[in-house]
Protein backbone atom coordinates (compact mmCIF):
# COMPACT_ATOMS: atom_id res chain seq x y z
CA UNK A 1 0.00 0.00 0.00
CA UNK A 2 3.19 2.66 0.60
CA UNK A 3 4.70 1.75 -2.94
CA UNK A 4 3.65 3.17 -6.39
CA UNK A 5 1.24 6.50 -6.84
CA UNK A 6 -1.51 6.64 -4.93
CA UNK A 7 -4.57 7.42 -7.17
CA UNK A 8 -7.95 9.06 -7.17
CA UNK A 9 -11.09 6.43 -7.28
CA UNK A 10 -12.77 8.67 -10.12
CA UNK A 11 -8.88 8.13 -12.12
CA UNK A 12 -8.83 4.58 -11.50
CA UNK A 13 -7.54 2.07 -14.73
CA UNK A 14 -7.41 -1.60 -15.57
CA UNK A 15 -4.43 -2.80 -13.52
CA UNK A 16 -4.80 -0.23 -10.83
CA UNK A 17 -4.73 -2.18 -6.94
CA UNK A 18 -7.75 -1.14 -4.68
CA UNK A 19 -7.29 -2.06 -0.95
CA UNK A 20 -9.34 -1.98 2.02
CA UNK A 21 -9.21 -2.42 5.61
CA UNK A 22 -12.32 -4.17 7.19
CA UNK A 23 -10.70 -4.21 10.42
CA UNK A 24 -9.26 -1.31 11.33
CA UNK A 25 -6.69 0.95 9.87
CA UNK A 26 -4.52 -1.56 8.51
CA UNK A 27 -4.98 -2.63 5.13
CA UNK A 28 -5.44 -6.49 5.17
CA UNK A 29 -7.27 -6.75 1.69
CA UNK A 30 -6.67 -5.58 -2.05
CA UNK A 31 -8.11 -6.60 -5.19
CA UNK A 32 -7.14 -5.44 -9.09
CA UNK A 33 -9.45 -3.10 -10.56
CA UNK A 34 -10.37 -4.30 -13.94
CA UNK A 35 -12.97 -1.55 -15.68
CA UNK A 36 -16.35 -0.42 -14.86
CA UNK A 37 -16.07 -0.15 -10.92
CA UNK A 38 -15.41 -3.80 -10.64
CA UNK A 39 -12.29 -5.57 -9.50
CA UNK A 40 -11.18 -8.94 -9.08
CA UNK A 41 -10.01 -10.60 -5.24
CA UNK A 42 -9.94 -13.42 -3.26
CA UNK A 43 -12.78 -12.74 -0.50
CA UNK A 44 -11.17 -15.10 1.76
CA UNK A 45 -9.38 -18.49 2.31
CA UNK A 46 -10.63 -21.14 0.40
CA UNK A 47 -13.17 -18.92 -1.50
CA UNK A 48 -13.41 -18.83 -5.07
CA UNK A 49 -11.73 -15.85 -6.93
CA UNK A 50 -14.46 -13.10 -8.19
CA UNK A 51 -15.57 -10.09 -9.24
CA UNK A 52 -17.01 -7.32 -7.05
CA UNK A 53 -18.25 -3.65 -7.17
CA UNK A 54 -16.54 -0.98 -5.57
CA UNK A 55 -20.24 0.71 -5.39
CA UNK A 56 -21.19 -2.32 -2.94
CA UNK A 57 -21.52 -1.20 0.80
CA UNK A 58 -19.08 -3.24 2.22
CA UNK A 59 -16.53 -2.38 -0.15
CA UNK A 60 -17.45 1.33 0.21
CA UNK A 61 -17.48 1.30 3.76
CA UNK A 62 -13.62 -0.38 3.71
CA UNK A 63 -11.89 1.03 0.97
CA UNK A 64 -8.79 2.86 2.09
CA UNK A 65 -7.21 3.47 -1.34
CA UNK A 66 -5.54 2.77 -4.61
CA UNK A 67 -1.56 2.72 -6.03
CA UNK A 68 -1.06 2.61 -10.06
CA UNK A 69 1.96 0.84 -10.71
CA UNK A 70 1.65 1.06 -14.60
CA UNK A 71 3.80 4.66 -15.57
Amino acid sequence: FRAGTPINRSKLSAGDLVFFAPSGPRVSHVGLYAGNGRFIHAPGSGKTVRFSSLSNRYYQNNFVGARTYLQ
